[in-house]
């Protein structure tokens, strides 16, 4: 009896670690398809020259097409911008991912360095600095390369896989370099460069902060991209789903994270926004919904709250950015909270009962809201039938705005 008792015992603890192993295996397969031992290594560089404080580099990335490729930065920090050599000092460092139709932006690193940064901004297309493509250049980002490539079955053909592997292997770079201070980096991106901003901060958790600017996950909603999906056979679109989507990652960040987008935007609308901030965990996730917000380089890189957000982690500011919580009082009234050391300006609800239009055609209103005196909550008076989405839009006397999670009225 003891020694049938003993076998039952073996088999179901051999039952549990297979369901365990599976389930390991489950979540790992993305993340073990980066190698990131390799792309936390100092990658081969060369400096190629300088021109008003800012230097022009290139460093090598992964293989494509069974070659390695060369990938085109600038880089530029506090002191070269000042026609300085660079000496005992050490800079807080960020990198910056372009998003569709972009290049690496000379002006983007000086805007960086200008407030205090070491700043690199890499090419993701495989050219160089005057658009002509590189010697030995990683994929161009065409509808070929961010979907359809996926049915060649090798994923490791795809613009996602390469872009991400240089985001990682230029903040491995930069974090090299005596002048830059290993330990506060992060990292921002625009539109696509947005979504890959929310993958490489989840990969790589040197980072100790990420906004991505526009960019979300779920693809499958988009009002733009998921007729790029639907194209693809239900097999590829899947796995593209599974490996390339930024909802898959996710939920493993371990930083903060701001995430900023406009109300009305055409490719990263309000219901998978609100999917993906959502799988963040409350204490790490930051809001900032722009009204009419424009998109565009820009436009997202302009937005005073990236500055703010990330002075606020790396160089010990104090930050603008309280959490938002918000709560339904029955059908007639939400309330926001927020914390009191924050003072603001102005508080507006913003909402829209359009739920046929594209994103960008909907139409928004806002209703003004009650401030109680202890100025760390706000009150709007709506019908819960009144609006499909709303949100809770505060600027602080410092100019910064943020804003509460979308309230979503079934």
């Amino acid at each position: 009896m003891v020694k049938k008792r003993t076998i039952i015992k073996n088999i179901l603890m051999w039952a549990v670690w297979l369901l365990l192993s599976s389930t390991a295996q489950g979540q790992s397969d993305e993340y073990r398809f980066w190698e990131l031992s390799e792309l936390f290594k100092t990658p081969q560089f060369q400096w190629l020259g300088v021109e008003n404080g800012i230097r022009s580099l290139k460093f090598r990335s992964v293989a494509y097409n069974g070659l390695p490729t060369e990938v085109f930065a600038y880089y530029a920090n506090p002191d070269l911008i000042l026609g300085k050599e660079s000496g005992l000092r050490q800079f807080p460092a960020v990198v910056l991912l372009h998003g569709g139709g972009g290049k690496a932006y000379a002006e983007w690193v000086m805007k960086w360095a200008k407030r205090g940064y070491a700043a690199i901004a890499l090419d993701l297309t495989g050219n160089d600095g005057h658009g002509q493509a590189m010697k030995n250049p990683g994929p161009p980002q065409t509808e070929e390369t961010l979907f359809s490539s996926i049915e060649s079955g090798d994923l490791k053909r795809l613009w996602t896989y390469h872009s991400v592997s240089s985001a990682i292997l230029a903040h491995s770079l930069i974090r090299s370099f005596p002048e830059v201070d290993s330990l506060k980096t992060a990292i921002t991106g625009i539109s696509w460069g947005g979504y890959l901003t929310c993958i490489v901060s989840a990969l790589d958790d040197r980072f100790k902060a990420a906004v991505p600017v526009y960019g979300c996950g779920y693809y499958e909603q988009s009002d733009v991209f998921r007729e790029s999906l639907d194209r693809l056979s239900p097999i590829d679109k899947k796995r593209w789903l599974q490996y390339f989507d930024p909802s898959v990652y996710l939920a493993q960040l371990k930083m903060p994270i701001l995430f900023l987008n406009g109300n009305k935007d055409k490719f990263f609308n309000v219901q998978p926004y609100s999917e993906s901030y959502s799988l963040v965990a409350d204490n790490l996730r930051f809001i900032c919904i722009k009204p009419d917000m424009h998109h565009s380089h820009e436009d997202g890189w302009e937005a005073p709250e990236i500055g703010a957000f990330i002075d606020g982690i790396l160089r010990g500011k104090r930050t603008p950015f309280p959490s938002v919580d918000t709560l339904k009082h029955g059908a007639y009234r939400i309330s926001a909270y927020f914390s009191p050391e924050v003072r603001i300006a102005e508080a507006v609800f913003y909402y829209t009962d359009d739920i046929k239009s594209a994103n960008e055609t909907r139409s928004w209103y806002q209703r003004k809201v009650t401030m109680q005196p202890n100025r760390s909550r706000v009150d709007v008076k709506i019908r819960s039938g009144d609006y499909r989405f709303g949100f809770f839009y505060f600027t602080s006397t410092e100019g910064i705005s943020f804003s509460s999670p979308f309230v979503l009225s079934k």
